[in-house]
This record gives structure tokens, sequence and C-alpha cells, in this order.
């Protein structure tokens, strides 16, 4: 008898068959469950950097709603004062130079400039 023809080597092919079978199709579902196992991961790791950074701004904006901060960012920041109040801002003096050509008619100016300059 061939060993083709017998029955034990037919069912061994049609079980090896199913299983290939069931591999193939069950391939796709395993595939995206890790994706999405591994998309959940990230996400989680992404929520928990958006509730710490929820968590900071709550602190800066609870620190923001006192009065006496609002009124030292107004005053810092903006150059705000009370009413009443005169503000002065005093600028630094120059220090940059005036840098002329060497060329006429600017080579007579030069002497006046670096006078005018240098005085206080």
């Amino acid at each position: 008898m061939n060993r083709l023809a017998s029955p034990g080597f037919r069912r061994l092919l049609a079980l090896t068959l199913v299983v290939v079978l069931g591999l193939v199709v069950l391939a796709g579902p395993v595939l995206g469950y890790t994706a999405e196992r591994d998309d959940v991961a990230a996400q989680r790791e992404e929520l928990a950097r958006i509730q710490a950074e929820n968590e900071r701004l709550d602190a800066r904006l609870s620190s923001i709603r006192d009065p006496a901060q609002i009124e030292r960012i107004a005053r810092d920041e903006y150059g705000l004062v009370a009413v009443g109040e005169e503000s002065y801002v005093v600028l630094p003096r120059a220090t940059a130079g005036v840098d002329l050509p060497r060329a006429w008619p600017f080579e007579v100016l030069a002497g006046s400039v670096a006078t005018a300059s240098a005085s206080p």
C-alpha cells in the first residue's frame, strides 16, 4: 500500500493544514493586539506627563492669584505703577562710539563727534 494514500498520513496532512491555517488566521489579530498594547502604554506615559504638567500649572495659577504677586508682576514685567505714583526710567549711558568713514565730509566731523560723545 502506498504511504501517501494511507489514512494516517491523510489525517496528519489535514491536521498540519488546519494548524497552519489557524496560525495564519490568528497572526493578524495577535500582531494587532501587541501593537495596540504598545500604543496604550505610550498613551499612558503621555497622560502621566500631561497630568504632571497640569499639576505644575495649577500650583503656579494659585500663586499668581495672590494680590501681592499680581502687583509684583505688574511692576516688574509691565512697568505699571499704582494710582498717584510716578514712573521714571533711567537709561544707561551709551557706550558705543560713532564709527565714521575716513573720507570727506566725515573727517571734518570726526573731532566734534568725538568731543560730544566723550562729554557726560
